[in-house]
């Protein structure tokens, strides 16, 4: 219904084809407004004034989108049945637990998010999957709520360390405090899942999405290809390319968002595979 993420009455989890995380029907509703415009920065989960980007209101149809972030497990599956390249990079860094041998990832962590995965291994996978990559405005709907409800956090306004697999700002960044030093298990923090039962949306991992990252609304369109409306609100919208830099979601284990949640907005150079980006998929009804 509109303003709300509800799973449709009786209802299941429902599965991709190939080995996809259950999926959850998202409802259409306005986006919060921090954060909206492409380029304008936040402050304490408000957006900063920027005369030139300003932030727009955006509603999106009904979807559907994986309860949690994709496993290696999973991952490994579409390598096997694609030959696809693994996750693998030729940095010392790497060797050190991350780097997978052939189609299998490192021992025990098959139910841990797929990283090391740069933007167009996730758009592939969720291909292969018969999915696609959320759009940022699909994932800030499902992270954030309406934007009645004004929410930083999917589970509400007040940081909770108990509830995410989140990091430190001390360097090294890392913090096991919350029983994890690197990636945890998807789902190993339920009481951080959203109102709707999604998991994992903020920490873990970054989460890809389909927007790359635009300085103004004119590289906008709408998700059937059209423009976007010079003012006023926007429905279904991606900021398509060209573009060095894709948006990513959510932050990750070594992130920590006590000092600004509306940090964990970012993006990175889409050919970069990082040891704390990954991804989920979501699809259309």
């Amino acid at each position: 219904p509109p303003g709300g993420l509800h799973p449709t009455p009786g209802g299941a989890p429902l599965d991709g084809p190939g080995p996809g995380s259950a999926l959850l029907p998202v409802g259409p509703g306005a986006l919060p407004d921090h954060g909206a415009a492409p380029g304008a920065g936040t402050h304490g989960g408000k957006p900063v004034p920027d005369p030139l980007h300003p932030a727009r209101d955006v509603t999106v149809s009904t979807f559907w989108l994986d309860l949690t972030e994709v496993t290696r497990d999973q991952y490994a599956l579409f390598l096997v049945d694609t030959a696809y390249r693994p996750p693998y990079v030729d940095e010392d860094w790497a060797r050190e637990g991350w780097n997978w041998d052939g189609p299998t990832p490192p021992p025990g962590t098959g139910d841990h998010p797929v990283v090391l995965v740069h933007w167009y291994d996730a758009r592939a996978y969720c291909a292969w999957a018969g999915k696609r990559l959320p759009t940022e405005a699909e994932w800030q709907r499902a992270a954030l709520g309406p934007a009645s409800e004004e929410r930083l956090f999917p589970w509400g306004n007040a940081y909770d360390g108990a509830r995410l697999n989140h990091g430190t700002l001390l360097p090294p960044n890392y913090d096991d405090s919350d029983g994890w030093e690197r990636t945890s298990p998807v789902g190993s923090f339920p009481a951080g899942a959203s109102p709707e039962g999604v998991q994992d949306l903020f920490g873990n991992a970054w989460e890809w999405v389909e927007d790359v990252r635009v300085r103004g609304w004119e590289q906008v369109r709408t998700r059937d290809g059209g423009p976007a409306d010079a003012t006023g609100a926007l429905h279904d919208p991606v900021a398509v390319g060209p573009a060095l830099y894709a948006a990513s979601r959510g932050g990750a284990f070594f992130f920590d968002l006590r000092p600004n949640p509306s940090g964990e907005r970012s993006a990175f150079l889409a050919e970069l595979r990082r040891k704390s980006t990954g991804f989920r998929c979501a699809r259309d009804p």
